[in-house]
């Protein structure tokens, strides 16, 4: 794989924002980094040394009341990467009924309700005007997966397999579905988890989250477990599509996070797997899942009637007031009408063997 300039941000890592332990157990379980790396580290191990005594102190004064706060279950928005997830939260997020994962959430999430607040105006200038991987544009208030918060927090996250590409076939898998994960570790993800969504939850004045995270596609029995009453919205895309789409993903992605050197991987053979695996057991999982707790929809019938779409996710999911936000939506709608999306050139080979690989899942879908 071929770096691509344009995918480095100026000097930045999202790692930034992890709390030193969490920091010196990433670097101890993953060998460390490649030298030319050794400034952001500096940075990194900088940042987490100069926040740690306010991490400690908003632990200290939030502890016992994120534990004793009840809160409503999330919606939770799934799907394999590059396939809509975005798109259909940014929508979703415009109801001011609900709350959602914010960049300062994701950047500081040791520090979200103390330090961010106080240092807000500043953290608003430090946010990039869009993604890494598409033109989608992203400010103080656009939506985020709350993986990169988690990454800041435990280790065990599939964006650590972007980070120490070393080791990237096990966190990797460790990190989406789990595997080779000890009951403690899991355990330890989850009291992670629930505090985070809390301390979000406390920072969105308390209104139901919307959670967008692709790697939770393999995890919707387990966030019943923890969150009963959730609800779940899949969105999928045309897997033709998807392919080329993931592509970018890692091309923009591997330059810009790694920490290690990266061109070992077998791009090609990561996603053809991941997403045939996560799918299945997509499938799998929603087959056991009551009508009113899911719904599935396309990326293609999203772009083609949103309204509609929209209605039937509040209707289905049992949500209430989808007339009062249905302006909201609307008007997001027309504001981005403009947007143009990335464009692939796909041979007939590549198609083929997209075919071949993943025809149970175009057939399942009716592509």
């Amino acid at each position: 794989m071929t770096p691509n300039s344009k995918s480095k941000r100026p000097f930045s890592h999202p790692l930034f924002g992890s709390s030193l332990s969490n920091l010196v157990r990433l670097l101890w379980i993953n060998g460390g980094i490649s030298r030319r790396h050794s400034a952001q580290l500096a940075v990194a191990l900088g940042s987490a040394v100069t926040r740690f005594p306010l991490s400690l102190i908003e632990q200290l004064v939030y502890s016992g009341k994120l534990k004793n706060l009840p809160m409503k279950p999330p919606v939770f928005v799934v799907g394999h990467w590059r396939s809509g997830t975005t798109h259909i939260c940014n929508v979703l997020s415009q109801s001011p009924h609900f709350g959602f994962v914010t960049p300062i959430a994701t950047g500081l999430p040791h520090d979200l309700l103390l330090m961010g607040k106080l240092f807000r105006p500043w953290l608003e200038k430090s946010i990039p005007d869009d993604r890494l991987i598409d033109r989608v544009a992203v400010d103080i208030n656009s939506p985020q997966e709350d993986e990169f918060g988690m990454a800041n927090i435990i280790e065990n996250s599939f964006l650590h397999g972007l980070y120490f590409p070393r080791y990237f076939e096990r966190n990797f898998s460790k990190g989406i579905f789990l595997e080779e994960c000890t009951e403690k570790e899991i355990n330890r993800w989850i009291n992670a988890s629930v505090q985070y969504l809390k301390k979000i939850y406390l920072d969105q004045n308390e209104r139901q989250l919307l959670i967008r995270n692709p790697a939770y596609t393999t995890r919707i029995p387990l966030l019943r477990k923890i969150w009963p009453g959730a609800r779940f919205i899949h969105i999928y895309r045309d897997p033709y599509r998807v392919f080329p789409s993931m592509k970018n993903y890692f091309n923009k992605l591997l330059p810009a996070y790694s920490l290690q050197p990266y061109h070992h991987l077998d791009v090609d053979e990561v996603i053809f797997s991941t997403y045939l695996k996560m799918m299945k057991r997509l499938i799998d999982d929603l087959s056991r899942v009551p009508d009113e707790e899911y719904i599935e929809i396309s990326y293609e019938s999203m772009e083609k009637e949103p309204i509609h779409q929209l209605s039937s996710i509040y209707t289905r999911l049992g949500l209430t007031g989808f007339e009062f936000s249905r302006p909201y939506f609307e008007k997001y709608l027309h504001s981005i009408q403009g947007y143009s999306k990335n464009k692939y050139v796909q041979s007939e080979m590549q198609r083929k063997l997209i075919n071949d690989r993943w025809i149970e899942i175009i057939e399942h879908y009716r592509y």
